[in-house]
């Protein structure tokens, strides 16, 4: 089945009394002309969609004495748009995804915190903390009382042990 419709023509795409005149290849614009004279032109490599005054009203070719040669002659009262208008509804997107990523590394890193190396003194001996470790498994593994082991390391939180983290254990 073919990808024509019943749409594809200019006529029921263009506002009533718009038609086509021309077509730029090295910008990619489309040039139209509505009823008054007045010429239009696409955004660049955009058929249809939104069109920007190009200039005021000129006559039909061949109606009028002047000097035609030049009709997409910008005027100098309309500021000539960019592409970087067309894309600004983008910004706004991307900054929300900037942000959004911004925000899951910063919530990753925060996890991945570094542990701050222990020293021992000299009648302790250092552990380094595994997956599945316990303060009390810690503690009965070396035949240490679970209150010295706590003693001899000043702040462990042995409800939130970091794996890959140093601690003390008291020789005995």
């Amino acid at each position: 089945m073919s990808r024509w419709s019943q749409y594809d023509t200019d006529e029921e795409r263009l506002p009533e009394g718009m038609q086509r005149i021309g077509y730029d290849a090295d910008t990619q614009t489309y040039t139209f002309r509505d009823a008054d004279g007045t010429i239009w032109e696409s955004a660049p490599g955009n058929r249809y969609g939104g069109l920007h005054r190009v200039d005021t009203t000129f006559p039909p070719y061949g109606d009028d004495a002047r000097d035609a040669t030049n009709p997409l002659h910008t005027s100098p009262t309309e500021p000539r748009r960019s592409w970087r208008h067309e894309m600004m509804p983008l910004l706004n997107w991307f900054l929300l995804v900037g942000l959004f990523l911004l925000f899951i590394f910063w919530f990753i890193g925060g996890a991945s915190r570094r542990v701050d190396p222990t020293t021992c003194h000299d009648h302790s001996s250092p552990y380094k903390i595994k997956s599945g470790d316990t303060c009390w498994a810690i503690a009965e593994g070396h035949g240490v009382p679970l209150d010295t082991l706590i003693h001899e390391n000043k702040g462990l939180n042995c409800d939130k042990l970091p794996i890959g983290g140093t601690v003390c254990i008291p020789r005995v």
